[in-house]
């Protein structure tokens, strides 16, 4: 048996090359992995009784193991220029099959809502342009965040002047709001059994073009994100040890290193009058399905990690890894290969079972991983902290350190759709789904431009907000220009606005130079 020792301390997350201000946001995979080790599991996690292995579990005399090349070429699958604009890029994800889906939906609702309930407003119905409007109006809301939204129309004070009443007048943007539909309600063809019917056909577009504009490099990761929603909802989930712990649930598969989404499912809860088990190896199958037989490295945590999801992938042609809990079947139940080992700090023993390769690892707390496609005699080295601020390499088996190193893609996504995500109370949770997923669908945009930009991408050093903010401003075209009141401030806070806001904001006028 192998048993090593090393010193060292904490891990830390390499994040080179994304712009983050807050990067401590995102937990350390392995850091999590030891706590949620003794986490209970709630979610059905029955597995059937496994039956398969030829060889018992060895601690020497490994078999040599290779990682797979993946079958697929990495990148994007449409043309995008160099120096195409956001809106170029976002509207290969945004096709007009989805504007028309929104605009048809928001003015069918609008006719159907105002004949039921008769008023007195006025209504037009909504045109492809005035809806890019609305849209780009909710993405600059995500990044220029108020109090309240109709704070964004006040012009009385100073601090509240903005451009936004130039481009839609607020009664206009509150009236697309209230009728903003995705599905029609009375469509015979609907099957409303699905408890996502009102939002399905809008899912289902935006994953097609998800997977048609980019390919992922080989790496991903598989894990939960939290759309925060604390109304009424017989789905509505919590998650104690997530950052959003009341809301809808969507299991994620991302790019380990940009967080770029190819496969999603929003979880609606165990089917009434039926036990759901296997629920981890339903999904994690489901997720890597369009990927069967193309070699993919996929990295997941220990909910899913099982013996029988890791053969069963590997017998679909998809490679995987995770860390996995102590009372999982099939696991080796010698003494040193368990959490009763008695370690020192940083030693691991690595144990072999036909393709499997497992291997415990003390830590703080005893870590344990599971891979169906690691050599159990290759090593590596992740970064821990000795005395304060000081690091060091230490090394672990080396299925540890690339879990360590690709099982952070789905945290980097939520980190970068929740630094600029819009929010709003409203009892449809829909809403909230939609506005997640128009998040992710920029982000998304973002990344595929950011692969075909080069070292002298315009957007290579200001980032993704930068990028976001050009993309909000092509989207809005000024709709009612003539309703828009004047922006102009009394004369005794002209100097006072000159010296906060160097482009002056009074119409017409080049800013005031401050003595």
């Amino acid at each position: 048996m192998e048993c090593f020792d090393s010193d060292g301390s904490d891990f830390e997350l390499d994040f080179e090359g994304f712009e983050s201000e807050r990067e401590e946001d995102i937990e350390d995979p392995l850091d999590t992995a030891q706590e949620w080790d003794t986490f209970v599991d709630t979610e059905g996690e029955e597995e059937e009784e496994f039956q398969g292995f030829q060889v018992d579990w060895t601690t020497g005399n490994y078999l040599p193991r290779t990682t797979k090349a993946f079958k697929r070429t990495p990148g994007i699958k449409q043309p995008i220029a160099v120096d195409a604009s956001p809106l170029e890029v976002f509207s290969l994800i945004f096709t007009d099959e989805l504007w028309d889906l929104l605009v048809t939906e928001t003015n069918l609702y609008a006719e159907q809502l105002r004949t039921q309930i008769p008023t007195t407003s006025k209504w037009t119905p909504v045109s492809k342009t005035e809806m890019k409007t609305f849209l780009g109006l909710c993405l600059t809301f995500g990044i220029l965040k108020l109090p309240a939204r109709r704070d964004y129309w006040r012009q009385t004070k100073w601090l509240f002047q903005t451009h936004v009443p130039k481009a839609m007048s607020r009664d206009r943007f509150d009236m697309i709001w209230r009728y903003l539909h995705l599905q029609d309600n009375v469509d015979p063809a609907m099957d409303k059994s699905d408890k996502l019917w009102k939002i399905r056909r809008f899912m289902d577009l935006l994953l097609a073009q998800f997977q048609a504009l980019y390919e992922v490099n080989g790496y991903v990761s598989v894990d939960e994100s939290m759309v925060k929603y604390k109304g009424r909802l017989s789905f509505r989930q919590y998650l104690p040890m997530k950052p959003v712990k009341w809301g809808i649930k969507v299991w994620v598969m991302a790019e380990s290193s940009t967080g770029y989404v190819n496969n999603f499912q929003v979880y609606t809860g165990a089917i009434v009058g039926k036990t759901e088990t296997g629920l981890a190896h339903r999904i994690v199958s489901d997720l890597a399905q369009p990927y069967f037989g193309s070699n993919l490295c996929v990295y997941m945590d220990n909910f899913y990690t099982s013996v029988k999801l890791l053969l069963d992938l590997q017998g679909s042609g998809v490679q995987a890894c995770g860390t996995v809990r102590a009372g999982r079947k099939d696991l080796p139940k010698n003494k040193e290969l368990t959490k009763a080992a008695g370690l020192t700090k940083h030693a691991f023993n690595v144990a072999q079972r036909d393709d499997l390769t497992f291997c415990v690892w003390q830590d703080t707390k005893t870590v344990m991983v599971l891979s169906n496609f690691h050599d159990p005699t290759e090593h590596g080295s992740v970064k821990r902290r000795v005395g304060g601020q000081h690091q060091t390499d230490v090394r672990v088996p080396a299925c540890l350190a690339d879990y360590q190193k690709h099982m952070k893609g789905v945290d980097l996504l939520d980190q970068m759709v929740g630094y600029y995500q819009i929010h709003h109370r409203s009892t449809k949770w829909w809403r909230r789904l939609f506005f997640y997923l128009i998040g992710v669908a920029a982000y998304n945009a973002f990344v595929a431009a950011r692969s075909v930009g080069g070292p002298a991408w315009k957007y290579r050093r200001t980032g993704y907000k930068d990028w976001l903010e050009d993309l909000a401003q092509e989207l809005i075209v000024p709709v009612t220009a003539r309703s828009a009141p004047l922006c102009a401030p009394p004369p005794q806070q002209e100097l006072l606005l000159t010296m906060i806001w160097p482009r002056s904001i009074v119409k017409g006028r080049p800013a005031r130079s401050v003595p």
